[in-house]
Order: structure tokens, then sequence, then C-alpha cells
């Protein structure tokens, strides 16, 4: 099955072979960028609306209030037609003395509801006390129709589950990971109504606790630290990713249990030591992308393969740990220039970037990724790009960088230069426009990468 993977790997490398990077030497960043809108406070995740019209942004430390002259919590809703702010909204007080506001936005399935997450609460929450809550905005209105409670805290990844094809009156599942807590929040929000009441207790299904064995191998005042989610394309499974430990938990997203866990990436499957931080897959449930902060780097995985594993384990439950080992049976090679990597490592940085010309930065930190909507061929990676380890220090004067791979090759298409420590990253339904957010800077910075890969396909 492997050398069967690697032969058509590089059938796809020799397929592309005429689409070069080499034709965008010519090119930076300037070429490509069409404009930079301020934000609130910390914009930390994005999501482009279905139709492609509209940003929805979480502001984690929010905005001034013009009227009170008070710090509120915020989301703002973006123009992309019009490359405008279109409407702020203001949302419940999460923690004064820890994190403000929202962190990460999502869709529903039907697309009629815009999801963010409030990362936390304390006895000092408006609603919703010492826990994190989901606001829920009507997408045809932009107005706030339900808070929903996720009984723990540091709220931040919401993913959408896939409808179940072989039920009559399919459920729309969310699952929202919480960072702090440990665990998964299930939502309902199958029979969703913007009915005038803003309480939305009964939406709350149930919390999924974690239970991992493994240790993380930096102390950062987490044990698991629940970060990227991603659903298995017939919505039965449900990939977690634990941040701290760099381990991988499968959970049954039917049943909304813990079903395995899959050990961390051994240093030396990888030749460095990796977490995980986001996951996206393929349109045909064919691959998973996983970033590694931790790491710097990128990596591919077999979804369908470990599907299969996972369907015949002859038992399943919080104590079934999937071997370091079966790493090396997942990876899908990228198929580079210089040989197949299991690993792709981004510690490059472009001719005009600012602090790094030219140059490798060992403090890469590669975050956020989304996969082009329209081929699923091009990975974008945010590279948040810190100063000090473990962001013990902030510099607001280093940029970041997003990296264009083009998964068929491996090859780096093209390294755009972001604003400080971008994080916020996604894409238009068309696969045209590309949306960055600088965490530190507050600022989107959108991009032409419709133009940007017209010329690498040229």
């Amino acid at each position: 099955m492997k050398q069967q993977i690697l032969i058509l790997a590089l059938a796809m490398y020799s397929c592309v072979a005429g689409a070069s990077a080499n034709d965008l030497n010519a090119f930076n960043t300037k070429d490509f960028f069409k404009t930079a809108l301020p934000t609130g406070c910390q914009p930390k995740g994005a999501r482009v609306a279905p139709d492609g019209r509209y940003l929805y942004l979480a502001e984690m430390c929010g905005k001034i209030d013009p009227k009170t002259k008070k710090r509120v919590p915020t989301a703002s809703i973006y123009d992309l037609e019009k490359m405008t702010l279109s409407k702020t909204l203001i949302t419940p007080v999460g923690m004064r003395k820890g994190i403000l506001a929202n962190t990460e936005v999502d869709f529903s399935y039907d697309g009629k509801w815009a999801l963010i997450a409030r990362a936390e609460g304390d006895s000092g929450s408006e609603i919703y006390k010492d826990q994190g809550l989901v606001t829920v905005v009507n997408a045809q209105t932009q107005k706030i129709a339900k808070y929903i409670p996720v009984f723990g805290q540091g709220a931040k990844i919401i993913a959408t589950r896939p409808v179940l094809s072989r039920i009559r009156n399919p459920q729309q599942i969310i699952y929202v990971a919480n960072y702090f807590s440990d665990d998964i929040s299930v939502l309902d929000i199958t029979n969703m109504k913007d009915d005038g009441t803003l309480k939305g207790d009964s939406y709350f299904v149930k919390k999924i606790d974690l239970n991992s064995h493994f240790k993380p191998p930096v102390n950062h005042g987490y044990k698991i630290a629940p970060r990227g989610i991603a659903f298995s394309p017939d919505g039965k499974y449900a990939l977690v990713l634990a941040t701290e430990t760099g381990s991988l938990f499968i959970v049954d997203s039917i049943e909304h249990k813990q079903v395995a866990e899959l050990a961390p990436i051994g240093k030396e499957t990888a030749g460095r030591d990796l977490n995980l931080r986001h996951i996206v897959t393929s349109r045909d449930g064919s691959f998973a992308y996983l970033s590694h902060m931790r790491g710097n780097a990128v990596s591919r995985i077999d979804l369908r393969k470990l599907m299969q594993i996972v369907e015949a384990l002859p038992e399943k439950g919080p104590n079934v740990v999937l071997p370091a080992t079966l790493w090396q049976d997942l990876f899908v090679p990228f198929a580079t220039a210089a040989g197949p990597k299991n690993i792709l490592v981004l510690e490059d940085y472009p001719k005009d970037h600012p602090n790094f010309p030219n140059k490798k930065w060992p403090l890469a930190h590669q975050n956020t990724i989304v996969l082009d909507p329209v081929q699923n061929r091009y990975l974008y990676v945010s590279a948040r790009t810190t100063s000090t380890e473990g962001d013990t220090e902030v510099n607001s004067k280093i940029m970041g960088k997003v990296d264009i791979i083009d998964t068929q090759n491996g090859a780096v298409v093209f390294t755009l230069v972001g604003g400080a420590q971008p994080t916020a990253l996604d894409i238009t339904p068309d696969g045209k426009t590309l949306i960055s957010g600088a965490l530190i800077g507050s600022k989107l910075f959108i991009y032409d990468v419709g133009k940007l890969i017209g010329i690498y396909e040229k």
C-alpha cells in the first residue's frame, strides 16, 4: 500500500512538472497584495461565509466602544466585495483578567448560522458564568440569535460534523474544543430558531472527556490542550489534535465517545520534535493535512487507512492506544524535487521579508492551515513567527508569513509576507482571495491568490 501511494505521488509530480515556482521568482508579496483592513484587538479566528460575500472574524480582546470608552468583546463582519467593515457584533464578556472575548468561527452545515466561540468565563461574565460559550449569529440578518453554553473553559476550535446520509432527518452537530478543560463540547443545532430567546441551554448535548496516556514534553501549564478538529467525510469519526502531548484522539462522533488515542510522533520518525496544531481534510476523504507548530512543519496522512484501522479495532475506548510506529504507515510523502518527504519543514523566509530576507528562522511556528476549496491542491500555511520560544516575549516588529504548498509536488509555490503573528486564515470559496489576520498587528491582510496561482499554472 505504501509503495502504491509513493508511485501515485511520483506520478502526480511528473504530471505537474510544468508548473514551477521559478515562474514567480520575479514577484514579491506586493504584487499579490490587495488591501489591509483594521480589526479589533487580536484577530484570532476567521471564516468566510459559504456564499463568499462576508468574512466573520473573532477578536480575542475586542474593541473600544466609542460611546462608553470601555473595551467590549466583539466579532466583526467584513464585506469582501466592498473590502470594508460591514458590522461589529458586541458579544458577552468572558473574563476581564483572562480572555475577554472570542477565538474562533465556523458555520453550520446548512450555512444559516455563524458560530463564534467565547473562550472562557468567570463569576463576572455577563451570561453563562465560569465557562465558555458559542454565540450563534443569523447569517441572513447578521444579528445574534442565541448563546449556547459549553460547560468548559478555553473554547476555541469549532467544527461542524458532516450530515450523516443514512439518517432521514439529519442532525447538525457541532464540536467545540475546550483548550483549558481538556474536553469537547457537543452541540446540536438541528432545530435552531431565531425566536427572540437568547439563552440556548437546550442546544448543549454533552461533554466528551479526553483521556490521554501521554505527558507534554514541555510544561506550559496545560495537560492536553485539544486544538484542531476534523471529521471523517462520512461523519462517523472526529480527529482531535492534542497540542501539548502531540497525540491524536479518535472520537466516535455518533456516540460522542473517545475510541482510541494515537501516540505522539516520535522524534526518530520525524527527525525533530513535533506537536499537532491544526488539521484539514481533502474533499474526497483521502488525506488529512497537519500543521506542527512545534517543529515548524506540515505533514499529510492517509485518512482512509486510519479510519479502516479504527473500524477494525477489536475493542474501542479511552484506554486504547495506537502505537507511534503507526505514523510511519500513515504518512503520505510529498514527492518533492529532492525526493519523497514525510515532513515538510518550512523555516525559509522570502527575499522581501523585512526581518529575515532569504534566511531561515527556527521559530516559524506553523499554525493555521487551509486547503484550496476548488482543486484541493494548494495548502496555505500560516507561520506565526515568534521572537522567543514559547512566546515568552512578543515583538510586534517581527512579521510572519504564509507559505503556499503545491501538494502534488511538495513545492513551496510562493511565500507571502504576513503581519505580526498571522493566525486567522481563510480563503474564499472560489479560491481566489486569501485572508490572513495579524494577531498582534490587529489587521487583516488580503491577497489575490487567484492571480498568483494563475501565474504558477500557466
